[in-house]
């Protein structure tokens, strides 16, 4: 039985190798992708038990994201096969000042145009004490809109915690429409995360970290809101993080890091702090968040492959160096 479970679309992330431009390049790397993969990925890493939810096109495209799934320890007795594409997207990873840029096609996947009644979620969930989805499920369409908010319903109704990251998405709406979506499945939702970025952009709210999260959490009406950001210091990144619930307000700083890859360390952040939750409290998950984000930075492609011991170690302030 799961202990955690996600829902929602892969796709395939196609990147050209090193810093290179997508117009020079014949030959491209890939990396099996999406928030909610990611997230179930880092999960079954860490040792959490994760079942991955969704829909793939059977073609050898979708059998490269089922076999990647399987091969960290993701139960996948629940994707469903479908007709359609996997969708696909194109990152260009760059150093500054040139920004790293992301290419969409993804119209007319397998998943986006799932019908919802394919899903008993009282008998996927079951025995689960965690469910985790993100915004960009329900921006896929009316199908996956109303799968997500079912999923969140039976996930409540069976006492799991519920976790909605809002992970704004601009090509697939305006942030109106994420919060319409975040309002709508509120009701359903224990915690929400968010990045500060998409506090502002969404909501309209700026200030403080804890001020924002403490605002957030008010305004729909939810148990708890972690926010999390990166932010430079002294040539290296951090995130911080910070959660607003009943209890008050608990802040966590991760340990430095420099970037590799761009992509997947909010999903990282997601896995880690899901994981501390169910294991010891907001306050570990908050701990391992930031850590597990911090190592994903440093690892190419879109899957936080993390061993628990390295968490513990990069925690302890351990300097880098060549494992022996």
């Amino acid at each position: 039985m799961p202990d955690a479970v996600t829902f929602g679309e892969a796709m395939l992330r196609l990147s050209p190798p090193g810093s290179l431009r997508l117009e020079q390049v014949r030959t491209l790397e890939v990396w099996p992708a999406g928030a909610e993969l990611n997230v179930a990925v880092g999960l079954a890493r860490l040792g959490t038990n994760a079942r991955w939810v969704s829909r793939l096109p059977a073609t050898p495209l979708g059998r490269i994201v089922l076999e990647h799934a399987r091969a960290a320890g993701v139960d996948t007795s629940e994707v469903l096969e479908g007709d359609g594409r996997l969708g696909l997207y194109f990152v260009e990873v760059a150093e500054p000042p040139r920004a790293a840029s992301a290419l969409y096609d993804r119209a007319g996947s397998a998943f986006a145009t799932l019908d919802p009644e394919e899903l008993d979620w009282p008998r996927v969930l079951a025995g689960a004490r965690a469910f985790h989805v993100s915004g960009i499920t329900a921006a896929l369409g009316p199908g996956c809109a109303r799968a997500t908010a079912d999923a969140l319903a039976a996930a409540r109704a069976a006492g799991c915690h519920t976790s909605y990251d809002l992970n704004l998405r601009r090509r697939l709406g305006p942030p109106g429409e994420w919060r319409v979506r975040a309002e709508a499945v509120a009701g359903s939702v224990e915690t929400l995360l968010c990045s500060a970025g998409d506090a502002a952009d969404v909501f309209g709210l700026h200030g403080e970290p804890a001020e924002i999260a403490a605002r957030l959490r008010a305004l729909l009406g939810v148990a708890r809101v972690v926010l999390s950001s990166r932010e430079e210091s002294g040539g290296r990144m951090r995130r911080t993080s910070v959660c607003a619930d009943g209890d008050g307000t608990l802040a966590s700083t991760s340990p430095p890091f420099r970037i590799v890859d761009p992509v997947g360390s909010g999903d990282a952040f997601s896995a880690g702090f899901i994981h501390g939750l169910l294991t010891d409290g907001v306050a570990r998950g908050l701990e391992l968040g930031g850590a597990m984000a911090a190592l994903k930075q440093s690892v190419a492609g879109d899957a936080p492959l993390v061993r628990p011991g390295e968490l513990e170690l990069v925690l302890a302030g351990a300097p880098a160096g060549m494992s022996r």
